[in-house]
């Protein structure tokens, strides 16, 4: 099953901090799972930890 994760950083930002760990979760398969979805995932990853950086440590 081939599942290309398309997110936006305006995705990132309304998402919550259970939401954005799921998506990381999610990506983190698709990586591990699919060649062919390499990139997308890589660039995922990299966004969503990006949005975690910029929002600071949780409460």
């Amino acid at each position: 099953m081939n599942t290309i994760i398309k997110i936006t950083r305006a995705d990132l930002a309304r998402k919550t901090r259970s939401q954005l760990a799921a998506l990381f979760q999610q990506a983190s398969l698709a990586v591990s799972a699919s060649q062919s979805d390499l990139n997308a995932a890589q660039s995922a990853l990299s966004m969503i930890d990006q949005e975690l950086t910029r929002r600071g440590p949780a409460p």
